[in-house]
Order: structure tokens, then C-alpha cells, then sequence
């Protein structure tokens, strides 16, 4: 059996499979999603949501407008900026778990013979990536794919087999290394969103205490004035608790989903390492004599 006899059964398109593409979006690198892309989702989605809270804030059929476009938008503030950050860290993790799905399907495309007797060296290996070539549009966007098409490219210029495997772990080891600081916007954020919150306890903490001062100086000894005045200070209580407890909740679930995430990303790593050795490493024989 050759590997003309391969089957190809569909040609993947990437602009169909990936969540970016398909929208006309720019396209990050592997499972990384592109900047440019979580900032218009963000700007749609946080656009969205402000507008259907406005629109329902002074409703009658839906007694909670009010209160929800004031946690969303009131207490100094701070919560228009930490829901911003929340939906971008959504926004990214959710476009990520789909990218990991894109590129799970590369996993499955079957461009090796599966006749146990093929074997992959300088003479076979072009035909190799010619039909990895045939199978999908774009390979290089396939973490997968890219990795293989790398080491069959040079199989003319190795010696050994043990050279295929220090390529393709030397490749595993770059993109591990891309994974990881896919995740540093997303740190910064996870970082500021509960600061966000503890600005917000300082600000309002210093307007209790500010409008405290006035209360008692205003008041005089009238207890009744100075009961009446303190409800103002409670104003500054709520924006300093309120806007804690928000960034707190938002960067709970947020780091929550990116520990499922992230794990899914490290799956399939370690899935793209174990496919690369079962595919090439096993099947590589070198005709040169090993040194």
C-alpha cells in the first residue's frame, strides 16, 4: 500500500471549523484567540448587555430594571469597568474552548497508510504531506498538522530517527511555551478585577468617613438629625462592600472556567505529542546508517 491509497474523505476547510474565522474575525495562533477579536466581541457583547439593562431599568412588567442597572452602573462607578473585564475574560475563554475543538479535529484525519508495513523516509515523506495537503485547506493552523508537516519537510536532512523525535519534542516544547503566554492578558485581568474591587472599598470607605464628618457637624447634638443624616453614610458602605463582592464573584468564576479551560489546552498538548509519536516517530526509518 502506498500513501496514494490513504483515504481522504473531506477536505477540512479552516475558515468553516475555526470559531474566529467564521465570523470574519482575526485569527489567533493555534488555541489562542486574537486580541483584536475578544476586544470587538467584548465591545458587542458589554454593548448588549448595558442596552437591554437601560432599556429594562425604569420597566413596570420587570421590578428588578432598576436595581440591576444600578449594581451595573452605579457605586462610583466601578462596576462598569470590572463587568468590561469579566465579559473579555469570558469572551476569551469561551472562544479558546472552541479553538481547542478546532484543532481536536486534526487529531483525526487519517493521512498515514494504515498498512503496518509503510514506513516513512526521505522517499515517502513528501507524498506524506501531500496528502495532509489534500486533507485540509490550511495545515499549518493545526497545531497537529504544522508539527508533522515540520519534520517530514526535513526528513531528507536527518540522520537518525532519534532526530525526529528531539524535532518534534523541540516543537511540542515552543508550543507549550505559546500556550502559556497566550494566558497573559488574561492574568492581567485576573489580577484587576478584584483590585478594581478594593479601589471601590477605598473610595467608598472615604465617602462614609467624609459624609460622617458631616453628618455630626451638621447635626449637632439633635439625635434624631444625626439619625437621619447617617443614612447618607451608608451610601459609602454599599459602594465600598458592593463593588468588592462584585469583583470577587466575577474573578470566582472566571478563575474557575479558565482552570477547566486551561486544562482542556494541556490536554490536548499532551493528546498532539502522543499522536505525533504513534504517526511519525514509530513509522520513521531512516535509510542513511545511523552514527
Amino acid at each position: 500500500m502506498t500513501v496514494a491509497d490513504t483515504k481522504i474523505y473531506r477536505v477540512i476547510r479552516f475558515g468553516r471549523v475555526d470559531p474566529e474565522a467564521r465570523f470574519g474575525l482575526p485569527v489567533g495562533k493555534a488555541t489562542t484567540p486574537s486580541a483584536l477579536s475578544c476586544f470587538v466581541l467584548t465591545v458587542t457583547i458589554s454593548a448588549a448587555l448595558y442596552g437591554c439593562a437601560y432599556a429594562l431599568k425604569d420597566s413596570e412588567s420587570w421590578k428588578f430594571g432598576a436595581v440591576v442597572w444600578e449594581y451595573m452602573t452605579g457605586f462610583g462607578r466601578i462596576p462598569i469597568p470590572i463587568i468590561i473585564l469579566s465579559v473579555w475574560s469570558l469572551v476569551f475563554l469561551g472562544l479558546k474552548a472552541l479553538k481547542i475543538r478546532t484543532q481536536r479535529i486534526a487529531l483525526r484525519i487519517g493521512f498515514i497508510p494504515e498498512d503496518t508495513h509503510f514506513v516513512l523516509n526521505e522517499t515517502t515523506a513528501d507524498a506524506v504531506v501531500d496528502a495532509i495537503d489534500r486533507s485540509v485547506d490550511d495545515p499549518m493552523r493545526f497545531l497537529f498538522l504544522a508539527r508533522c508537516r515540520v519534520v517530514l519537510r526535513m526528513m531528507r536532512n536527518l540522520g537518525r530517527v532519534s532526530d525526529v523525535d528531539d524535532i518534534l519534542n523541540s516543537r511540542a516544547d515552543q508550543d507549550e511555551a505559546s500556550m502559556d503566554s497566550g494566558y497573559t492578558i488574561l492574568r492581567g485581568f485576573v489580577w484587576a478585577i478584584p483590585v478594581l474591587g478594593f479601589i471601590g472599598t477605598v473610595i467608598g470607605l472615604t465617602q462614609a468617613m467624609a459624609k460622617f464628618g458631616e453628618a455630626m457637624e451638621a447635626a449637632g447634638t439633635n439625635v434624631s438629625e444625626i439619625t437621619t443624616r447617617l443614612k447618607t453614610v451608608l451610601e459609602g458602605l454599599d459602594t465600598a462592600f458592593i463593588t468588592t463582592a462584585e469583583a470577587l464573584i466575577a474573578v470566582l468564576f472566571i478563575y474557575l472556567i479558565q482552570t477547566f479551560v486551561r486544562r482542556a489546552d494541556e490536554h490536548l498538548l499532551d493528546e498532539v505529542r502522543a499522536a505525533c509519536a504513534n504517526v511519525i516517530v514509530t513509522r520513521v526509518r531512516i535509510s542513511r546508517k545511523e552514527s
